[in-house]
C-alpha cells in the first residue's frame, strides 16, 4: 500500500513555519489508500470513553495501531523519514496511535489543553510531536469539527508541563488526603488554567483553524496549546481522526508524572483509556526507547539516522 501521496513535496516554508509556530499543515500528505485504511481501523475499534474527563468525545481509543504493519510501513518509508527529520531536526521514536470521534451536535471534544496523557510519561523538557490526520473533510465555515491551535511563538504550553500540570495533580492528591474533592472541582483544576476568561480570550484571539481535505495532516509539537472544534449541523454525522505520537529518542521516563495521571482515576473509581504510561518503564529516568515494552519492534519505530 502506498502510504504517502506521491505528489507531496516538503518546502522550506513548511520547515520554517513548523520551527517558528510549532505546527504545520501538510496538504495532501497521506494517500487515499492510507486514509481509507485508517478510517476502517478507527471505525472498527473506537470505543466509548471510560475516563470521565474524556467524555467530550463520542468515541476514542488509545494504543490504536501500536503494532500495525501499515504504520510500520509508513515509518519505514524513506520519504516519510526524511520529511519528519527535516521538520523536527530530531531522531524520533513512534510510541502510540490514538483515534478520536466527534458526534454531530453532541460531542465537544477537549477544551484548550496540552497532551497530559500522551506525553505525560516523559520529562517536561523532552521533545514530543503529533501527526494528526482527520478522516473526514473539515470545512471551518460550514460544519466545523476540526481543531484550533495557537502558535508556540505567541503562547507556548511549556509552562503547563513545567508547572501547572504537576501543581494540579499535587493539589488533587493533597485534597484527597485531607478529606476529598468533588469531581467538578477536579475538572475545574484541570480546565481553568487554560480556559479562564482572560487566557481563554487570548488563546481564541491568536488561534488558527484550518480547512482539511482528505489526506491533509497537521504536525504539532507538545507545547502547542489546542482545542477541539465541535461538529455542528451538516452532512456528516460524525468526524473521526487518527493521531500518531512521537518522542525524541533521548526521552527519559518521568515516574512521578506518569503515576500522577492515575490519581483521579483511582480516587473517582473509573478506568483510564490506557496503561501505556505505566507499563513502558518502571524506573525514573530510564531511557524510554530501551524499554522491554518495545523489544518486538524497537528498530521499526525509529525515524532518523
Amino acid at each position: 500500500m502506498e502510504t504517502l501521496n506521491n505528489d507531496f513535496r516538503l518546502t522550506d516554508e513548511h520547515i520554517a513555519d513548523y520551527q517558528r509556530t510549532g505546527f504545520v499543515l501538510l496538504k495532501q500528505f497521506f494517500s487515499r489508500d492510507m486514509i481509507d485504511y485508517l478510517s476502517k481501523r478507527v471505525n472498527d475499534e473506537l470505543e466509548t470513553p471510560t475516563d470521565h474527563y474524556q467524555k467530550g468525545f463520542d468515541k476514542l481509543r488509545y494504543d490504536l495501531c501500536n503494532d500495525d504493519e501499515a504504520i510500520f510501513e509508513l515509518i519505514g518509508d524513506s520519504r516519510f523519514k526524511r520529511i519528519m527529520t527535516d521538520l523536527t531536526e530530531r531522531r524520533l521514536f513512534f510510541t502510540q496511535g490514538v483515534g478520536f470521534g466527534l458526534k454531530k451536535n453532541l460531542s465537544k471534544g477537549f477544551t484548550w489543553h496540552i497532551e497530559s496523557q500522551s506525553f505525560g510519561f516523559n520529562r517536561s523538557e523532552d521533545y514530543g510531536t503529533t501527526l494528526w490526520a482527520p478522516l473526514h473533510r473539515i470545512d471551518t465555515r460550514q460544519q466545523g469539527g476540526g481543531m484550533r491551535y495557537v502558535p508556540r511563538d505567541v503562547i507556548s504550553g511549556e509552562f503547563m508541563y513545567d508547572y501547572i500540570d504537576p501543581a494540579v495533580f499535587r493539589c488533587l492528591d493533597e485534597r484527597i488526603q485531607s478529606g476529598g474533592i468533588a469531581f467538578e472541582d477536579y475538572v475545574a483544576l484541570r480546565d481553568e488554567p487554560l480556559n479562564s476568561s482572560g487566557i481563554g480570550r487570548l488563546l481564541e484571539y491568536f488561534s488558527v483553524e484550518d480547512d482539511f481535505e482528505l489526506g491533509d495532516v497537521l504536525l504539532f509539537d507538545k507545547y502547542v496549546i489546542h482545542r477541539s472544534v465541535p461538529l455542528g449541523e451538516g452532512e456528516l454525522d460524525s468526524r473521526d481522526a487518527f493521531s500518531l505520537r512521537f518522542i525524541a529518542d533521548d526521552s527519559r521516563y518521568d515516574l512521578a508524572r506518569a503515576h500522577s495521571i492515575e490519581i483521579p482515576r483511582n480516587h473517582y473509581g473509573y478506568a483510564g483509556p490506557t496503561r501505556f504510561h505505566l507499563e513502558i518503564c518502571k524506573e525514573d529516568g530510564s531511557l524510554i526507547v530501551d524499554s522491554p515494552y518495545f523489544d518486538a519492534d524497537r528498530e521499526r519505530r525509529f525515524i532518523g539516522a
